[in-house]
């Protein structure tokens, strides 16, 4: 037997009141305030209730205030700001909204108790369902705030009237304006469940809304089959206006505006993979040919909803000028290569060429023609990965190698204490090898009060050389392997590091190079090169059998090397960790390196300047220095004008111009 919740409250109420169905009527105020009824003609039984229809902010399901013109602001859907999180607020809503234009309008008569209302399905299978309240509240915030974000030009905000859940459904009902919005939250990923939205009618019967939405849907994900080619991983979406079925499916009219049909068909493609690794494994190439675009804003969710893209075709567009690229900066952080052929841009490319690298850290090749070599990109890219995440503490003595020990840090700290199986499987092979060592006798300073807890939980795998003598304890509290590390990981305490990035005096690290590592792929016989990496700190942890919570300092030694074939790309080689009772921690002070003393005038150190600019000049042309002299002389001592000189005039030059009189 079915039990249903009560209805769910008009919007504006507390949480106290709302869905206390049959409750008794709430006291009026003072000062004699009418009563009011929601768009149902159902009474307000809401104590806090205004008599007015402005818009409250406060702590709201959803948390959302909103401003004059009805826009939505502060809560989970602009909580990030910035043109590219709003960007993606709106994304996913745009999937059939104005390609036909009978869906927007589909529910034309008002509601009424048993009048039109939607079916959501799909809650049950959440993992908002283990919420108290079945996930009830949680689902319509979502579905409110989603809604919210379809357009944010629209000053009319979504609300859910009312609701309730029947089995594995939730009826929900509203406006009709705000009922077909909602509508095409359909397929929308909410908590790790898929939501189906349908349009009853008041019959309970569904309606023609939901079948014409997904005849459209049919229709585009053909459209996207007969355009990519697995083999070369290519998503061809070039003129558009030209295709045949998206021409009789009425998307253009004779129109050549594609600004509508490009997020219908990005999301179609994001509905058939699902995860950025599939996107990432089926597309790294799209062509966008021919599609008059003047700017990539009517593309973004390209770059929204598949940002690992390594090649873009643009060529035979109307591009001006870089500014048109302007909606794809910070985005697709790992192309490679652009076409720009047949856009007034082009001619610009020259000038604009360092500009378009800056957008795009990885980008080697723009019009087919090598701009970087591999060894700058990746220069380039460490040194966006630093700025991204700085990393706050260097020990005396850090000697890291493109940026590869602060990246593992910073991981490691931010996995160890919240999924240590993730930490494992993202760095560890069967050869990694693990220890743990508890020095019970390290010294403490006599202003130390911090008492020391029992360490039962740690001394069945300690492993102190100084304290155990036979070899088979020796040989077996060593762990090798992700299995065996694992098992041991699982039985100790759960810990809690210092934040690194906020708490860096608690840390103290240091990387050096290593070398002779083990070369796993056998091409190496006297070994590899790697990081050394040792970390001094503190932890608190709280063992089952402890009363309260535990500080304990630490040392921990990584050694890093290449992993093999098919294994983590960087291993940990070995992982040595080494306990002790809390002590601050020492900070050495670090004395000032000496500056070095010019010996040089001021006109020496140009003289000097010159001479190496002029040597550069020679290697890359033949010239003598004389000659290179000469042309940078010419060109102010610009070394890129000076190079574009000598090509021009490099036929005229005598044969004296050149090292050894024989020219390159």
């Amino acid at each position: 037997m079915l039990s249903n919740p009560p209805p769910r409250g008009p919007r504006g109420s507390s949480p106290q009141v709302r869905g206390r169905g049959r409750g008794g009527v709430q006291k009026r105020r003072a000062g004699g305030a009418s009563a009011r009824v929601d768009r149902d003609g159902d009474l307000v039984m809401d104590a806090a209730a205004t008599t007015t229809d402005k818009p409250r902010s406060g702590s709201g399901r959803g948390k959302l205030s909103t401003n004059r013109a009805g826009r939505s602001q502060g809560g989970p859907a602009s909580r990030s700001g910035g043109r590219g999180n709003h960007v993606s607020d709106r994304a996913k809503q745009n999937i059939i909204r104005g390609l036909g234009g009978s869906q927007a309008n589909v529910l034309e008569s008002r509601i009424s108790g048993g009048g039109p209302k939607l079916q959501v399905s799909g809650l049950k299978d959440s993992k908002a369902a283990k919420n108290p309240d079945g996930g009830l509240e949680a689902l319509l915030s979502f579905l409110e705030r989603k809604a919210n974000g379809l357009d944010s030009r629209s000053n009319r905000t979504v609300k859910i009237k009312k609701s309730s859940m029947v089995g594995d459904s939730v009826f929900i009902t509203a406006s009709p304006d705000d009922m077909a919005t909602i509508l095409k939250l359909n397929n929308f990923n909410f908590a790790g469940a898929i939501l189906k939205i349908r349009a009853l009618d008041a019959a309970g019967k569904e309606t023609d809304a939901s079948a014409s939405t997904s005849e459209v849907k049919d229709q585009l994900r053909g459209v996207l089959a007969a355009r990519y080619d697995p083999g070369l991983k290519l998503l061809n979406l070039s003129a558009l206006v030209a295709d045949p079925t998206l021409n009789s499916m009425g998307m253009f009219n004779g129109s050549t505006d594609t600004s509508k049909i490009f997020p219908a068909l990005m999301i179609v493609c994001d509905e058939l993979f699902k995860t950025r690794r599939e996107k990432r494994e089926a597309i790294t190439s799209v062509t966008l040919t021919g599609n008059g675009l003047t700017n990539v804003k009517e593309v973004y969710l390209l770059a929204e909803m598949f940002p690992d893209i390594k090649n873009i075709d643009l060529s035979q567009n109307n591009l001006p000028d870089l500014s048109s690229l302007d909606d794809w900066k910070k985005k697709f952080r790992h192309m490679e290569h652009l076409i720009l052929v047949g856009n007034p841009i082009e001619a610009q490319l020259a000038t604009l060429k360092d500009e378009i690298m800056k957008l795009f850290p990885r980008l080697h090749t723009l019009n087919n023609v090598q701009v970087r070599t591999p060894e700058e990109v990746a220069i380039k890219v460490a040194a966006d990965e630093a700025a991204r995440n700085p990393f706050p503490v260097l020990g005396p003595n850090f000697q890291d190698v493109g940026g590869v020990g602060a990246n593992f840090v910073t991981q490691f700290f931010a996995l160890y204490d919240s999924n240590r199986t993730g930490f494992l499987s993202q760095f560890y092979d069967p050869h990694s090898k693990f220890s743990l060592a508890i020095n019970m006798t390290a010294p403490r300073s006599a202003e130390v009060s911090v008492p020391v807890q029992p360490w039962s939980e740690y001394t069945k795998h300690s492993r102190n050389l100084l304290k155990i003598n036979h070899l088979n304890a020796r040989m077996t509290r060593q762990y090798k392997g992700v299995q065996d590390i694992q098992a041991v990981w699982e039985t100790l305490p759960a810990t809690r590091h210092p934040d690194l990035h906020t708490q860096g005096d608690k840390y103290m690290i240091e990387c050096c190079t290593v070398s002779g590592l083990p070369d796993l792929t056998g091409q190496a016989p006297h070994g590899v090169d790697g990081l050394m990496i040792t970390i001094h700190g503190e932890f608190e942890d709280q063992a089952p059998n402890n009363a309260e919570k535990s500080l304990r300092s630490f040392t921990r030694n990584f050694v890093l090397g290449p992993g093999a074939p098919g294994g983590p790309q960087i291993r940990v080689v070995s992982d040595m960790l080494s306990l002790r009772g809390w002590a601050p921690l020492p900070h050495p002070v670090t004395p000032e390196a000496p500056q070095p003393h010019s010996t040089l005038t001021p006109e020496q150190q140009v003289l000097q300047q010159q001479e190496a600019i002029a040597t550069q000049l020679t290697e890359k042309t033949g010239m003598t220095l004389e000659y290179s002299g000469m042309c940078l002389n010419e060109t102010g001592w610009d070394l890129e004008k000076a190079f574009v000189a000598f090509t021009a005039n490099k036929a005229a030059l005598p044969a004296e111009a050149w090292v050894g009189g024989i020219p390159r």
